[in-house]
């Protein structure tokens, strides 16, 4: 992708221009926030890392399985619970073009490249000023971006300073009309803590009638309507490049970049949501206790309610702050012979913090003991108290330094008919300083935890040209072949080597194939898992139950989450590809490319739980869940947390073989309906095939030039075997798009540019098709949307000397994703499709 192609997306920060790239599967059909959607899930994914070719739970390990670099060199990594480069952190002005290598590069750049690598490379350098700016706006939606480039070249030299400024708002389910959370047999929302109490005792409910309470249906309301579907941003961003000759045969070349971006989430109204809710349960001795009468007179009540009449319907704000800065410089000795020899050091630092306002539960428990807290009148509280359970905070943070030292030669060894053989060969050592600190389920400070990571690495690359136009059939052949060794101080060594041919019968037809090794190491993340590994609670409302069950009103899930297993290895590839690239003379301007790949994965690290429902999860991994589990069992799960501590519950019965009770902060017994371990581990084995293709033809007239160009990715199989008892699941048989493409239609006439750009995302069966789950539903429909770009430079002397305007149009036909009936959703599957609505943006530029 160049620049243009990336003007032309409308993108106002870099992740929403991988946006546009079919490859870049988790971002393609979306609008990364890089902050997950999920309420109160920036604890745990404060970052967006882009996963080449939907590789599986690339967004559940602690590392990243596709590498981003900057200008060909590695950079510090972000977040807490998992670490990997968000790209957000390179402002789109001083990108001159993005390199997506969809291939295993674990041969030459180690860990995390087991998909690919992304290569933004910069301006080398840049003489004069640029600025720029857009505004964008749609329904209850605004948008505003700026950037701006100043350098100066010199004789053996240059620098320059690149800034990019970006801030949008919220948007709120109720902005939406396609959000919603509802029973979609009877459309009832599916929310029960709402503003208006509901009372149950055993399957009677009762609601409010003036002082008391009469039966009746309970008071339902939509959580989803003040939960924030996309959050606020804002995000600063800069990069600084210096280049400069010290010599005839030495040259340095120092960069730096900085980003700071803030995300502000609302997940919705404190009470409703949460692991701690407004749901108390009242005796008869309680102050406030509204008597029913009647047969149920004088028993124990369950109020649900929320604290929306007292702190607003909005309450749940989520605040999630990236800083991140490093400096590279690299110096370049010539050293005869066309050899060379190059030094670089890279050193940087993040910190991602986050601070959740959630409900305190040791307060509101109290409150409740103490008969301070009336749940049938929240309004009617002191406001001293309702201050102390407002005031709840779930806070952390992850810190991440990187040093990275890497020296490499590379020239001409011998020469063959083809030119000349080259080599390169080279040394690395990278440490990896990690710490983080989190709160408990009691919202307490944990000790901060810390962890070092190193590896040694040795890594070569040999380029062999067998000939070069020796006669019919015989254009040219090259050989390549690269190999890494790379050593690390926790779980070992690992070699990967690659092998590639590429061949050309004729000048127009380009034929090629290569074979090799990847792999991501346990990141450090990954490393403190079993430290940090807790156990929660999560209401049953928000959860779906295995296939063929339900819970009973009041059951609540347990999820085993937040950490890893004991004893991960490295998650490793073997991967191969072959293709062809054309370039008819007899129809000048048209290019066909396509390649067809195969990726064996081994021991994928990640949560066993992938996307937005637990289908998948309950069908894969039946070890890892148990449907309404006994106090023994609870007991013994919980005891097996290398810090039993981390559990947010106390287990009522633990030596009983009925149903599992559990208690949260002093609270009455909470039966438990399904347990379900999803921490972090190695999976098994997955097998993808798919076909990369990009068809592209220009038509050059002597008053315009035309161009059209179809883009994409098609997944043939994903067939996993979870573990080596268990069955090969083929994973795009459902709940998984198989296609993705792009395709853009174009004029350039003068100093005017036109462009239609169409994204499609093929539909889907669903994995729980015939479940209650899917209420009747058994296919997401595709999402398809239609963005226009236009441009208009104009020519001349003075003001408009260097002046262009630009006018996006985004979603032209305000498509709305495909509905996805689920009672844990919000009426569509953010996972796979999402848009902003149609959003319409004016920009302006101008160079100095």
């Amino acid at each position: 992708m160049n620049e243009q192609q990336a003007e032309a997306t409308g993108g106002t920060s870099t992740n929403e221009i991988l946006a546009s790239i079919p490859q870049v599967s988790n971002f393609f059909g979306l609008v990364p926030a890089g902050v997950s959607s999920v309420s109160g899930s920036n604890g745990s994914n404060p970052i967006s890392r882009p996963n080449l070719r939907a590789l599986p739970a690339a967004n559940t390990s602690g590392g990243a399985q596709t590498l981003v670099l900057i200008d060909g060199h590695r950079v510090v990594g972000a977040g807490t619970q998992q670490i990997a480069v968000d790209p957000d952190i390179i402002p789109p002005i001083a990108i001159e073009r993005v390199e997506a290598m969809l291939n295993g590069g674990s041969a030459v750049y180690g860990s995390d490249a087991l998909g690919g690598v992304l290569n933004f490379m910069t301006r080398k350098t840049y003489d004069g000023v640029k600025v720029e700016g857009r505004v964008g706006f749609g329904d209850d939606y605004t948008s505003w971006d700026a950037g701006l480039l100043v350098g100066k070249k010199w004789t053996g030299g240059g620098l320059y300073v690149a800034y990019n400024y970006a801030r949008h708002d919220a948007i709120f389910g109720s902005d939406r009309d396609y959000v919603r959370r509802i029973d979609w047999n009877t459309g009832v929302p599916v929310g029960r803590n709402c503003a208006d109490p509901t009372t149950t005792i055993g399957t009677t409910t009762y609601v409010n009638s003036g002082n008391g309470l009469v039966a009746g249906d309970p008071n339902t309301c939509d959580p989803s309507q003040d939960q924030a579907i996309y959050p606020r941003n804002e995000l600063n961003t800069a990069f600084a490049r210096l280049t400069q000759d010290l010599g005839d045969w030495l040259s340095a070349d120092v960069s730096a970049n900085y980003a700071n971006r803030k995300t502000t989430g609302f997940g919705g109204t404190l009470g409703a949501v949460g692991s701690t809710t407004g749901t108390v349960t009242v005796t008869s001795a309680n102050p406030f206790y509204r008597n029913t009468g009647g047969a149920n007179s004088g028993r124990t009540q369950t109020v649900r309610f929320n604290y929306g009449p007292v702190d607003g319907e909005r309450s749940n704000r989520q605040d999630t702050e990236l800083q991140s800065w490093s400096v590279t410089p690299t110096l370049t000795a010539k050293l005869g012979s066309d050899w060379q020899a190059r030094a670089l050091f890279s050193y940087g630092r993040s910190k991602v913090t986050y601070d959740n306002n959630v409900l305190d539960p040791l307060a509101q428990a109290a409150a409740l003991a103490a008969g301070t807290l009336n749940p049938y009148d929240i309004a009617s509280t002191s406001p001293s108290v309702l201050a102390n359970i407002l005031d709840g905070h779930e806070r952390g943070f992850g810190r991440n330094e990187l040093y990275d030292y890497r020296f490499i030669a590379d020239g001409p060894v011998f020469k063959l008919p083809g030119g000349d053989v080259r080599v390169a060969v080279g040394s690395e050592y990278m440490r990896d300083n990690f710490a983080r600190q989190t709160t408990d389920a009691s919202l307490r400070p944990l000790p901060i935890v810390k962890y070092t990571q190193t590896v040694k690495s040795l890594f070569g690359e040999v380029q062999a040209p067998i000939f070069n136009d020796a006669g019919p059939g015989l254009e040219s052949l090259l050989l390549s072949a690269s190999a890494r060794y790379d050593k690390y101080n926790d779980f070992g060594d690992t070699f990967n080597p690659k092998f590639a041919v590429t061949y050309k019968p004729i000048d127009w037809l380009s034929i090629r194939a290569n074979w090799g090794k990847s792999f991501t190491a346990p990141s450090p993340v990954d490393q403190l898992g079993p430290l940090t590994a807790s156990a929660n609670l999560v209401p049953g409302q928000f959860l779906a139950p295995p296939p063929g069950s339900s819970f009973a009103p009041g059951e609540t899930g347990v999820f085993l989450g937040n950490g890893s297993v004991t004893g991960l290895t490295p998650q490793t590839a073997k991967s191969w590809a072959v293709g062809a690239t054309i370039e008819p003379p007899f129809i000048p301007g048209l290019t066909l490319d396509a390649s067809y790949y195969h990726i064996d994965l081994k021991g994928t690290i990640g949560r066993p739980v992938t996307g937005t429902g637990l289908t998948d999860f309950y069908n894969n991994f039946p070890n890892l869940w148990i449907f309404r589990p006994s106090g023994q069992q609870l007991a013994a799960i919980v005891a097996g947390l290398q810090n039993p501590a981390n559990a947010g519950f106390t287990v009522l019965n633990p030596t009983s073989a009925a149903q599992a009770l559990v208690s949260s902060a002093g609270g009455a017994g909470i039966p438990v309906g399904v347990v379900l371990d999803t921490l972090v581990r190695n999976l098994g084995t997955s097998t993808l095939t798919g076909i990369d293709f990009d068809v592209s033809y220009v038509l050059d007239t002597s008053f315009a030039s035309f161009d059209a160009r179809v883009a994409g990715n098609i997944r043939l199989t994903q067939d996993s075997q979870m573990s080596p008892t268990a069955a090969v699941v083929d994973e795009l048989a459902f709940g998984t798009p198989k296609a993705r493409i792009m395709s853009t239609l174009g004029t350039t006439i003068h100093g005017f540019r036109a462009q239609a750009t169409w994204y499609h995302s093929a539909g889907y069966k669903r994995g729980d098709a015939g479940q209650p789950s899917a209420f009747g539903q058994t296919r997401i429909k595709s999402f398809d949307t239609v963005d226009l770009f236009f441009k208009y430079a104009f020519k001349g002397s003075g003001l408009t000397d260097g002046l262009a305007v630009t006018f996006n149009v985004n979603n032209v036909f305000d498509r709305d994703p495909p509905v996805y009936k689920n009672v844990g959703q919000a009426g569509y599957d953010p996972s796979v499709a999402f848009t902003l609505g149609r959003i319409f943006q004016i920009g302006v530029q101008k160079e100095f």
